[in-house]
């Protein structure tokens, strides 16, 4: 028992040990597409993923050195991806008039860096060297003559955004891909005519008559005084005479119809009173025969 308890502790102490250098020498990996950007660039006295303090200034120094490493470090930088995914930065270094010899080293690896310009009134100058991605931690060893020593700071990328700024830019940026937009319905066109034309189908615009509306004119053509008079064509057929002409009407059977004639309704009255005459000698006739043949007849 005793010795597989000290197997057992042997073991998780190299788990210990193998988590410890996976985290101090672990990076995360980005992977930014072809493009140019505009990065942050943090600098930080103390390494950012083990806080390791490899400046000589020591823990002692870190509020001082922190301080210096900013205003050594321009604020911004250079992020370049090529078509072949490979990532270049370009760091902007300050107070150029008092730094010496300057070194780089990405993730542990030292790497050379070319100067990409220098401007002595800003007293800058930029730095450009390859990255593993932007995520690296370049680590970053200027002289500076005023101390007399060497100082060693580190500086992270982050928050990319496309641009360049004032930065000199090595890298073709493949063109950014825009979605089509979608493209409305087209609604039928209403046929063109020739403005010259007017429209069959519509009138003609009238001008507006200014001018005062004269007396409409009769289109009658009245005829010339030269004593001969005009004869007019009369209809093949006469007009039926009416009371209002001064002339005689005539019923259906030919015969004139005069102011004496009895009233419709009187000659109505007399063929009905002969009506009933008949009938009733009629029905006397009937009733004489019944009793002539019924009863006269059979008592002789």
């Amino acid at each position: 028992m005793h010795t597989t308890a000290k197997r057992f502790m042997a073991l998780c102490g190299m788990v210990v040990v193998l988590v410890l250098v996976a985290s101090i020498t672990a990076v995360p990996a980005f992977a930014a597409s072809n493009g140019i950007y505009i990065a942050n660039a943090v600098p930080h006295y103390k390494h950012p993923a083990t806080g390791v303090i490899e400046d000589s200034g020591g823990e002692a120094s870190a509020v001082l050195g922190q301080s210096m490493t900013e205003s050594a470090t321009y604020s911004k930088a250079l992020v370049e991806v090529d078509k072949n995914g490979n990532t270049y930065a370009t760091i902007r270094l300050k107070m150029m008039d008092n730094i010496e010899k300057v070194g780089f080293q990405v993730d542990g690896v030292p790497v050379s860096a070319t100067t990409m310009q220098e401007n002595l009134g800003n007293n800058t100058a930029d730095f450009r060297m390859r990255v593993n991605s932007e995520g690296s931690v370049i680590r970053c060893s200027i002289y500076v003559t005023a101390m007399g020593r060497e100082v060693v700071y580190y500086i992270t990328l982050s928050n990319l955004q496309s641009g360049s700024g004032d930065f000199v830019t090595s890298v073709e940026a493949a063109p950014a891909e825009t979605q089509p937009k979608p493209q409305p319905e087209e609604q039928p066109k209403p046929q063109q005519t020739n403005p010259t034309q007017p429209k069959p189908s519509e009138p003609e615009a009238t001008q507006p008559n200014t001018e005062e509306p004269k007396p409409a004119e009769s289109t009658a053509t009245e005829p010339e005084e030269t004593g001969i008079a005009t004869e007019a064509t009369a209809p093949e057929t006469e007009p039926v005479a009416t009371e209002a002409d001064g002339l005689q009407e005539f019923d259906n059977y030919g015969n004139p119809v005069t102011d004496e004639a009895p009233p419709a309704s009187d000659n109505g009255s007399v063929r009905t009173v002969i009506w009933v005459i008949v009938g009733v000698a009629a029905a006397v006739g009937v009733g004489v025969g019944v009793w002539y043949l019924g009863f006269y007849k059979k008592k002789k």
